[in-house]
């Protein structure tokens, strides 16, 4: 893992200035030239990962495009306001037509950790891999990191989330077709996400699926380790005596308090002195690892008696019951080839969390032959995303052809 994490280094850099377009597009606003990645380049980092993932051996042989990765700026909406926001647009050099994957990354808490921002992270480098074998692949910033981060990131907010995802391929369908543009979308789309990114793709797919499947020919989605239902997670979290990641919760709460979803105090939920300095922590500064050395894992300390016990139904919390269940994933009869993934070991985002979508999916009439639970063994939430990854680009692969 350390051996192919370390790989992630981009060899050719090369920024410029945001080139605004003079066509009057909807939804594109401007491109900005973030990296030039050569398929040799990708090649030789692919090998080197061997060693420890001998699963990309089949991706060497089918790296055959240098790639352009463009940050690209496009209007959206939020909170009934038109904003601008911002994402990744990975574009083969050779001329054609190809499929577009999307990826919608998991939680973050830094404005510099942004997909825009933060060209060297591991998920990055697969996703360069995927483009240089015949994608066009885009990386949604989301709302709050990019461009738009003068705004808080409504973190685990289902409207707002799928907007700006469908707004971007809309921007990166106008972008496209500039004549300088070699690299053409087909309507092919695959989606893939994971953690706060499964959440996410599940959402996106049956926002597609229900509403929008003349405009996306929607091919495949992978939905890794998502919290699927937020009333779930939320017992899930509170019930425990120690919870390794307290700021999920901590941004959760912030997230929905901030954008006027539930009028709690965070004293309601949070114990002095850990109510007041939450909202500070979620400037976009602040890395996860200083929130939660902020807070306590213990969560008969962090959380308050009410709140963590909740052993009935108590009044105060049902604003938030109802907001969780708003923005967590509806189960319906899907028609797209999905798979979820989710790793044994995680004590995250738990297991149970596909296992009963899976379920819910299939009550509401989905097919056993359209979705499918892959579970990994000896594999936690963190060190999830690179098997996850993998599986899914050979899966990928496959339907392409």
């Amino acid at each position: 893992m350390i051996l192919f994490t370390g790989l992630f280094l981009h060899s050719c850099t090369d920024k410029h200035d945001p080139i605004p377009i003079d066509k009057n597009y909807q939804y594109f606003v401007s491109s900005e030239l973030k990296s030039l990645i050569s398929a040799q380049d990708i090649k030789v980092k692919l090998m080197m990962a061997q060693s420890a993932f001998p699963e990309v051996s089949p991706f060497i042989d089918l790296i055959n495009n240098n790639i352009d990765v463009q940050k690209i700026t496009y209007n959206t909406s939020f909170q009934n306001k038109n904003i601008e926001a911002s994402g990744l647009v990975y574009l083969p050099k050779v001329a054609g037509n190809y499929p577009v994957l999307c990826f919608q990354n998991g939680t973050n808490t830094q404005h510099s950790m942004a997909p825009s921002e933060d060209l060297d992270s591991d998920n990055l480098f697969m996703l360069e891999t995927v483009a240089s074998m015949g994608f066009i692949v885009i990386i949604p910033d989301y709302i709050g990191f990019g461009v738009s981060s003068n705004l808080p990131h409504p973190y685990l907010h289902a409207q707002s989330t799928t907007q700006c995802i469908l707004d971007m391929l809309r921007a990166m369908n106008e972008f496209t077709s500039e004549d300088s543009i070699v690299a053409k979308p087909t309507k092919d789309l695959f989606l893939f996400g994971y953690s706060q990114g499964g959440w996410a793709t599940l959402l996106l797919q049956k926002e597609i699926e229900t509403k929008y499947s003349s405009e996306f020919n929607l091919k495949a989605s992978s939905c890794a380790a998502g919290p699927y239902s937020l009333k779930a997670m939320n017992q899930y979290i509170t019930s425990k005596t120690d919870y390794p990641q307290p700021y999920f919760l901590a941004y959760l709460l912030n997230s929905y308090t901030s954008m006027g979803l539930i009028t709690n105090p965070l004293t309601d939920f949070i114990q002095a002195p850990y109510a007041a300095v939450i909202p500070g922590l979620f400037d976009g500064n602040q890395s996860e690892g200083a929130i939660n050395a902020a807070l306590t894992t213990n969560m008969s300390e962090l959380l308050t008696s009410e709140y963590h016990s909740q052993e009935a139904a108590n009044p105060k919390f049902t604003a938030l019951d109802s907001v969780l269940v708003a923005n967590s994933v509806v189960p319906w009869k899907i028609s797209t080839p999905t798979r979820l993934y989710h790793g044994l070991e995680d004590d995250i985002i738990p297991v149970s969390m596909s296992q009963n979508i899976l379920l819910d999916l299939k009550a509401a009439g989905t097919l056993d032959s359209t979705i499918q639970l892959i579970l990994i063994s000896n594999v936690g939430h963190s060190d999830g995303k690179i098997p996850v990854g993998i599986l899914t680009i050979l899966w990928f692969l496959q339907l392409k052809k």
